[in-house]
Order: structure tokens, then C-alpha cells, then sequence
């Protein structure tokens, strides 16, 4: 009759040493860490919130060097620049402006054409003159 009993009732049944051990530890209450009353409170807790939410938005920005935050910067103000200026000319657009940009370019053409002569080797520049001359000599002989 007591071997019936104890089929009836396994869990009253002896276990294994290491299975009790287990056992018992988890029927145990396991100590916590004390809190401390700064990291407990609530503006510490919203502290550390802003801290590291401020951590992983840096983490993204100080992926680029020095270097390239610089260049970076200085193509944004040449952007900047430039679309200043077009905005500049097309707000420009007179009929004065227009024709003092004509004069502009006419006279870069003229200083372009006096540097390319300047290039030239002297005997074409002297040949050049010579011929100048000739053609105002025959000038005034006609009149």
C-alpha cells in the first residue's frame, strides 16, 4: 500500500541531489540590487534619456572628418553664392545693363585680339604696320 501512495503522488516523490538544488534555489528570493535614490529619480531617468538620445544623433554626424565638414560647408557657400548672383542677373535685365554688357564683352574681345598680337612673333607685327602705312600713304596721294 505505501508504494501505491507514492505512485499516486509523484510530486511528494525524493528527486535527484542536483534537480533539488535547482529547485530549492528557485523557491529562494534572490536578493536585488539596492536602489540609489539619484539614479531612482525621475530628472536623473530624463537625464540619461536626453544623454544618450544626444549620443546617437552625434554618432551620425561625427561619422564625416573635419576635412569634409569644411569642404562641405564651403561647396554650400558657393552654392549659396551663385544662385545669389543669378538671381542678381536676372533681376538686372535692363535695357541699359544689356548694353553695357555688350561693351563689356566687345572690349575683352579687343584686349584677347591685342594679346594674341603680342604673341605673334615681331617680324608679323612690323609687316603688319608696314602695311598700315602703305595704305594710308596711298590714302593721301588720292586726295
Amino acid at each position: 500500500m505505501h508504494q501505491n501512495e507514492q505512485i499516486r503522488l509523484p510530486e511528494f516523490q525524493a528527486l535527484p541531489p542536483q534537480l533539488q538544488s535547482e529547485a530549492e534555489s528557485s523557491n529562494l528570493i534572490k536578493p536585488h540590487k539596492p536602489l540609489s535614490p539619484l539614479t531612482a529619480s525621475r530628472s536623473h531617468k530624463e537625464l540619461q534619456k536626453e544623454l544618450q538620445l544626444t549620443h546617437k544623433r552625434r554618432g551620425a554626424q561625427e561619422e564625416k572628418t573635419e576635412l569634409q565638414k569644411a569642404l562641405e560647408k564651403r561647396k554650400w557657400k558657393q552654392r549659396m553664392k551663385a544662385r545669389r548672383d543669378q538671381e542678381e542677373a536676372k533681376r538686372n535685365t535692363s535695357p541699359l545693363h544689356q548694353e553695357l554688357l555688350k561693351r563689356k564683352q566687345r572690349l575683352e574681345n579687343l584686349e584677347r585680339e591685342e594679346k594674341e598680337k603680342q604673341e605673334e612673333p615681331e617680324f608679323l607685327q612690323v609687316k603688319e604696320r608696314l602695311r598700315r602705312t602703305k595704305a594710308l600713304d596711298d590714302a593721301e596721294k588720292e586726295v
